[in-house]
């Protein structure tokens, strides 16, 4: 009966309004003959995308998820119904573009060249398969939104990088960051700017100080089409010295930018504040300094989650004996709940299979604090 209410009698738009919220849809294609109709209507498909992944980010999923979902129609449903075109997503989209020809490779490889482009080959760029239909009606939309602006060579993720002082310290980037803010406030509200989605990040993979100098080598342009580490660090450490910029983001529709680098700038707070290698003038901030920083960030949206509070205390592992109490006290005081209570929950969070924990050292730390510990 139910069934046969939703072929027949169930408005459209309500069905479009459940059907945009199942994020595996097929088997909810298969069921209903109506809904597999209007599943391949572009509007419905680009309605779908844009909740599923946000506006900022729906175009590379979009991509991400093939011919079979993508054609010219659907992208312009997609941007018709407020998906974001930055020109920095077009940048990425032209480094990425096109089928490398195999035959040639295979030739190189014969004559004993070329071994890396043919490894190149068999880890295929995110946007290599787009039809070229859409790539031409991408590159037209963004050319009338951007006009000679567009810079297809450019990379607006570098140009960031250099006006918020990314080159510098963390002490002297402040400045770099004044002098530019304009610029920055244009790349932004003007060109979209918005990095790419970041992959999922596994526990304990943070460089020393938060900093460029301390990641391991990255290909850049990715081919999977993420956001490298040492890119979201560059977003993430802009945040931390002007939060303004979380704001900035949010105007344009890009919501997802707290959850894109939360834990970063979570944690580069406090590397700030606890440098691994402090000068003789550094002091151990209080309880009181450390929550307002913290407040700070999550005031504009960022999270003090369980899971970045173990990646805090896996990256001062070697200095828990100094530090570790006035960490755990000021995560307590800011999640508003006893000291046990708090590391009860560290605990069940360090059996969350994803999380992959293993420090010995950190888990005895913990014990230390709860009453019933040997």
């Amino acid at each position: 009966m139910f069934k046969q209410y939703i072929q027949n009698e169930l408005p459209t738009e309500i069905l479009i309004f459940i059907f945009k919220r199942v994020r595996f849809p097929k088997d909810l294609i298969l069921s209903c003959r109506r809904i597999a109709r209007f599943s391949k209507v572009p509007q419905v498909k680009a309605a779908w995308i844009i909740y599923q992944f946000g506006a900022a980010h729906c175009l590379f999923h979009a991509i991400k998820l093939g011919s079979s979902f993508l054609d010219a129609t659907v992208a312009q449903a997609i941007i018709a119904q407020g998906g974001i075109l930055s020109r920095y997503f077009v940048q990425r989209l032209h480094m990425n573009f096109g089928a490398y020809d195999n035959k040639l490779i295979e030739l190189k490889i014969v004559h004993g060249v070329g071994s890396s482009l043919f490894q190149k080959s068999q880890n295929i760029p995110w946007a290599s398969n787009l039809p070229i239909s859409v790539y031409i009606f991408l590159l037209k939309t963004a050319s009338e939104i951007y006009k000679s602006d567009l810079c297809l060579k450019g990379n607006d993720m570098e140009l960031f990088h250099f006006y918020t002082g990314g080159p510098q310290t963390i002490h002297y980037a402040p400045l770099v960051l004044a002098k530019n803010i304009d610029k920055i406030k244009d790349l932004i509200l003007r060109f979209k700017f918005i990095p790419l989605p970041p992959r999922t990040r596994s526990l304990g993979n943070l460089p020393e100080n938060n900093s460029q100098e301390n990641i391991a080598p990255e290909e850049y342009p990715p081919n999977d089409g993420h956001e490298n580490l040492r890119q979201l660090i560059t977003i993430a450490r802009s945040v931390l010295i002007c939060k303004d910029f979380v704001n900035l983001w949010k105007g344009i529709g890009y919501y997802e930018i707290c959850n894109d680098v939360n834990d970063l700038v979570m944690q580069g707070a406090l590397l700030i504040m606890f440098p691994p290698q402090p000068s003789s003038r550094w002091s151990m901030p209080d309880i009181k300094t450390i929550n307002a920083r913290l407040n700070e960030l999550i005031e504009v949206g960022f999270q003090l989650t369980y899971c970045v509070m173990l990646d805090i205390l896996l990256f001062f592992e070697k200095r828990l004996e100094q530090i570790g109490k006035i960490l755990l006290e000021s995560f307590a005081d800011v999640k508003h709940e006893s000291l046990v209570n708090l590391v009860r929950k560290c605990l069940i969070e360090t059996n969350n299979p994803k999380l992959k924990f293993k420090s010995q050292p950190v888990l005895n730390f913990i014990y230390e604090f709860l009453p019933d510990s040997p």
